[in-house]
């Protein structure tokens, strides 16, 4: 890792395909863009979170003009061309050998010089390697299968010679001494930093250690907080407009914490369906309509949030259950933002689904299942509309959240100034990245 007054800056790349390879900033003096590979945010898959992660940072660095080639990591097959500087390349959690997407045949391809791989190639050519985790899951929360996917980009970027960059972030939890110890090796080779929110800045220099460089070691703040919304096709939009007639509240219920065995793993206080239908049911009692906002679909419906709101909406009434409505699971990211920027007040569960709210200007209540919830919250001071479903159950968690809903119009006020700030600073650390990536690649 760097260290305090020293200059950021990373020695050539080591060229297997042939001798006399430029930098890739110059070309016979001339300059040319910057060729990035973006890891931890693929925007085709189920997660509309991890979607308006990556289309966030996708749309800020093409739209800057200074991005040559940007290839996105992704789940898919191979490398397939989305514009002529767009490019997703597929990479799997796999030991099949005999695929070149395969982490396995990745890393043994980089120690013999490439041999040809195309995601080698690209890591090994890269300006910088850009890596963001999905926002959440460089940690041993979801287990050590998903700590070794999200560690693999950024040790295979290491292994290239590629500055290695970690977007807004949350570190940790770690529970054991082998995940802590990996995490540290990380941060401490990484050329740049950013934690998302004040907690989780603080839990970056602790893995970075007392001689690491707080300059590079930087508090930022969710991505997502940049995705511009889009209207969504004219049904959706006629129907979500013909509701916003009556008082129109959103409510996502997250398909994570459906079961008994979800309860035990995150520790949570009561029955997380039971409380969420409740605080339906209360909400529609004080004379809101309910919108239901489904931000992850799971094809093996493990974590389907459309599964978790047919368990709520079938614990309702007849009468309760015609003032509810559930957005088509087709919507993307930017179309779901859109939808949750129409409502008077919003809770949620996933994250991103909170994140598309409070970015929106709309008073939010988050049912937090762990701690990086009130660390977002806190950048937008919003911590006080946080219930955390490891302590809080049933009528005591849904008296929080009436009471949050009481208060929306002075949330309301006093959250506009601050959401602006907030979406202006994920836009202005994405400039600082390039501006970091331009000087190493010139240098």
């Amino acid at each position: 890792m760097q260290r305090r007054g020293s200059p950021l800056r990373v020695a050539p790349s080591a060229s297997s395909d042939g001798a006399g390879q430029e930098n890739s900033a110059t070309v016979g003096g001339v300059a040319k863009g910057l060729r990035l590979v973006l890891a931890g945010a693929p925007f085709d898959n189920g997660n509309r979170g991890v979607e308006a992660l990556g289309r966030s940072v996708v749309d800020h660095l093409l739209g800057s003009g200074r991005v040559e080639r940007l290839s996105v990591l992704d789940d898919g097959w191979g490398v397939r061309a989305e514009s002529e500087s767009l490019e997703l390349a597929g990479v799997r959690n796999s030991r099949r050998l005999h695929r070149r997407e395969s982490w396995t045949r990745i890393t043994f391809d980089q120690r013999l010089g490439g041999l040809g791989n195309p995601v080698a190639r690209r890591l090994r050519e890269a300006d910088a390697v850009l890596d963001i985790s999905g926002g959440d899951s460089f940690a041993e929360l979801y287990g050590p299968q998903r700590l070794a996917t999200v560690c693999a980009p950024k040790e295979a970027a290491l292994r290239a010679g590629s500055p290695l960059i970690l977007l807004p972030q949350t570190y940790g939890p770690f529970r054991t001494d082998a995940g802590r110890a990996r995490a540290t090796r990380i941060v401490r080779a990484a050329t740049l930093a950013y934690a998302r929110d004040a907690a989780s800045h603080g839990q970056l220099l602790d893995l970075a250690g007392a001689d690491a460089d707080p300059e590079i070691l930087r508090e930022g703040v969710d991505v997502a907080f940049a995705l511009k919304p889009r209207e969504p096709d004219a049904q959706t939009v006629d129907q979500v407009r013909s509701l916003g007639c009556d008082l129109l509240v959103g409510v996502n219920v997250s398909g994570l914490l459906r079961t008994r065995a979800d309860h035990t793993r995150f520790g949570l206080a009561g029955d997380y369906l039971e409380t969420m239908a409740a605080l339906v049911q209360s909400l529609i009692a004080a004379g809101a309509f309910v919108l239901l906002v489904p931000h992850v679909h799971d094809d093996k419906d493990s974590e389907n949030d459309a599964t978790g709101i047919h368990s709520v909406q079938s614990a309702l009434s007849a009468t309760d259950r015609n003032r509810t409505w559930m957005l088509p699971t087709h919507l993307r990211a930017a179309e779901l933002k859109w939808c949750i920027g129409q409502t008077s007040w919003f809770t949620g569960t996933r994250m991103h689904a909170t994140i598309a709210s409070l970015s929106s200007g709309v008073p939010t209540f988050a049912y937090a299942y762990s701690d990086k919830f009130r660390g977002v919250f806190g950048t937008c001071g919003m911590t006080d509309h946080v219930a955390d479903a490891r302590h809080t159950a049933g009528d005591a968690m849904v008296g929080q959240a009436l009471a949050s809903f009481g208060a929306r119009d002075e949330v309301a006020r006093s959250l506009k100034a601050q959401t602006s700030a907030v979406v202006a600073r994920a836009r202005s650390q994405l400039d600082e990245v390039l501006t970091v990536v331009t000087a190493l690649a010139q240098s």
